[in-house]
C-alpha cells in the first residue's frame, strides 16, 4: 500500500510539474501575455531578466521552454545547449534615436552610438555589421540598461543611441519630443542585403530536445497555446495583453508599453527557415554567431 502510494505522489508530481516557460521582461512579453493570463495546464511560467540568467537557464536545461533573442539562442546551441528553435514571434521592435537629424548611415561616421550591452543582442549584431560592410566609423558604447541610456541622452552626455521597444517610446516621452526615431533597424539591415523583407526574426521560442523526446503532445500544446496568444488573444485583447505587460513590469508607463506595441511587429509562425537561415548566414559571415547548428529548427 505504502509503495503504490509513493507511486501516485510521483506521478502526480510528474503531472503538476509537466514543463516550465521562461519570457523575458519586455516586448517579447506582449506575445506571450495571453499564455500567462490563460494558463496551460501543468506549465509553469517566469521571467528571466538578463542575459546571464538566461546562458544559465539554458546551458544548464533548465527551461524546457524559453523566449530568447535568436542570435542568443543559436550561440548557446554552439556552445552546446540542447535546444530547438520553434519559431519566431518578434519581428521589428529595433530603431536609431537621437535628438539630431541623421539623414543617412554616413551621418553615423565618427559618432558614437550608445547601445544595450549583451551577447546576441540584435542591434550589436546590426551595428557590427554595418560598421563593417560599409566601412563607417563609428564607436559602440554599451550600457546595461534602457533606462540609463534614455538618461544620458537627456542630459545631452550621449547623443545616439539604438534601443528596443518599449525604451524607444519612453525616450520620446521623457524628452518630450526631444528625443525621436531617426531609423528603423530593420530597415536598415534590408537595405544591407537589398531585401524586400524589411522584417527580422529577433525573437523566438526554444524547445529542450529533452521535452521535445518526453513528450511531444505536450510540447505541441505548448506551442499552440504560445500561437494562440501571439496572434490571436494579443490582437483581440490588445488592452489585456498591455495591461498584464503593465503591471508585470511596473517600470514603464502605460501609454508608453501601448505606443511601443503599436511600433512593434508581433506574429508566431514556424514557417521560418528561409528568412532566419538568411539572417544566420549573414551573422556568421560577420562574426556575430560561430556557426549555423544542424537540425536547428523543430518540425513539428
Amino acid at each position: 500500500m505504502k509503495k503504490f502510494s509513493l507511486f501516485i505522489f510521483l506521478m502526480a508530481t510528474l503531472v503538476i510539474f509537466a514543463g516550465t516557460f521562461y519570457n523575458p521582461l519586455g516586448p517579447t512579453l506582449l506575445p506571450a501575455a495571453g499564455l500567462y493570463i490563460n494558463k496551460v495546464p501543468t506549465l509553469q511560467t517566469y521571467y528571466w531578466r538578463n542575459i546571464d540568467q538566461a546562458q544559465t537557464l539554458v546551458l544548464k536545461g533548465q527551461a524546457d521552454f524559453i523566449v530568447l533573442p535568436v542570435a542568443l539562442g543559436v550561440e548557446l546551441i554552439n556552445k552546446g545547449a540542447n535546444y530547438k528553435l520553434a519559431g519566431i514571434s518578434l519581428w521589428k521592435t529595433f530603431y536609431l534615436i537621437s535628438s539630431q537629424k541623421i539623414n543617412s548611415i554616413n551621418d553615423l561616421n565618427g559618432k558614437r552610438i550608445v547601445t544595450l550591452h549583451g551577447p546576441g543582442q540584435t542591434a550589436d549584431v546590426i551595428l557590427k555589421i554595418l560598421k563593417k560592410m560599409k566601412n563607417i566609423n563609428f564607436e559602440i558604447v554599451y550600457v546595461t540598461s534602457g533606462p540609463e541610456i534614455i538618461q544620458l541622452l537627456a542630459a545631452g552626455k550621449e547623443t545616439i543611441a539604438v534601443l528596443p521597444e518599449p525604451f524607444v517610446s519612453l525616450a520620446e516621452v521623457k524628452t518630450n519630443g526631444k528625443i525621436q526615431v531617426q531609423m528603423d533597424l530593420q530597415e536598415l539591415y534590408a537595405s544591407l542585403f537589398n531585401l524586400k523583407d524589411k522584417r527580422l526574426p529577433i525573437a523566438g521560442i526554444f524547445v529542450s530536445n529533452k521535452k521535445i523526446k518526453e513528450n511531444p503532445n505536450f510540447v505541441k500544446r505548448v506551442l499552440n497555446a504560445y500561437k494562440q496568444s501571439a496572434n490571436e488573444f494579443y490582437k483581440k485583447n490588445f488592452d489585456d495583453a498591455v495591461n498584464y505587460v503593465f503591471n508585470i513590469m511596473q517600470t514603464m508607463p502605460k501609454p508608453v508599453l501601448e505606443k511601443a506595441a503599436k511600433r512593434s511587429e508581433i506574429y508566431y509562425t514556424k514557417d521560418i527557415k528561409e528568412i532566419t537561415n538568411l539572417y544566420l548566414k549573414n551573422l556568421q559571415e560577420y562574426g556575430a554567431i560561430s556557426n549555423i547548428p544542424k537540425n536547428l529548427y523543430l518540425d513539428y
